[in-house]
């Protein structure tokens, strides 16, 4: 949370994006604000607000590996000369896995999860008809998707501050992260989670 109050505000680019893509790249490259933060695989992830959680999934795979694409030129400040917005010669597996936390004023996303070591924060009778613990999800799941389709395999409600998941490396992800978003609850239009300048609506992370 330092690093976001304390650097992702910062004008120099290489400072502002040296832990995962701050919300000015992700506009650049995917044309709404976020926030990411580079993590080690398995790192816990818990909720910014109270909600009703869903846990969705896109691909369990990443298309850097796929397609054997160098994820080099996209880490921090992205090298543009070599690093294209659209990297991939087919589906780019979007946010990978993902939680979606949302009450009657916001919306919260958390991506690029690890699907295994989030099902052991998903409560016991909180799958969806079809899906189960013991789900086959590598088979259902490994396939990349277009980045608008993801499946919700299950819901519960849960609390600030409890665990929703646990950091990955699924779907469009240059590095192990978790990637943030945040909107009203009726509105389409991202809010920029950090205090970065060029946000008319900034700093979301830092706001009751």
């Amino acid at each position: 949370m330092s690093y976001s109050r304390d650097d992702q505000p910062s004008d120099d680019p290489v400072r502002a994006n040296r832990c995962g893509w701050n919300a000015r790249v992700h506009v650049e490259y995917e044309g709404q604000p976020a926030v990411d933060w580079y993590l080690p695989a398995g790192t816990e992830v818990v909720a910014t607000m109270d909600g009703t959680a869903t846990l969705l999934v896109n691909t369990m795979s990443n298309p850097f590996d796929v397609y054997r694409v160098s994820r080099e030129p996209y880490l921090g400040d992205p090298d543009r000369p070599r690093a294209p917005i659209v990297p991939f010669p087919g589906p780019g597996g979007g946010q990978g896995v993902f939680v979606r936390v949302e009450n009657s004023r916001f919306v919260t996303q958390y991506a690029h999860l690890d699907l295994g070591r989030t099902l052991a924060s998903v409560p016991v009778g909180a799958f969806l008809a079809g899906f189960g613990p013991g789900s086959d999800f590598a088979t259902l799941f490994a396939p990349l998707r277009e980045f608008r389709v993801a499946t919700a395999i299950a819901r519960w409600e849960l609390r600030r501050g409890e665990r929703i998941g646990a950091t990955g490396d699924s779907g469009y992800s240059e590095a192990p992260h978790l990637h943030y978003t945040i909107r009203r609850t009726e509105a389409v239009n991202l809010l920029s989670p950090t205090a970065e300048p060029g946000f008319e609506d900034a700093g979301w992370l830092f706001k009751g």
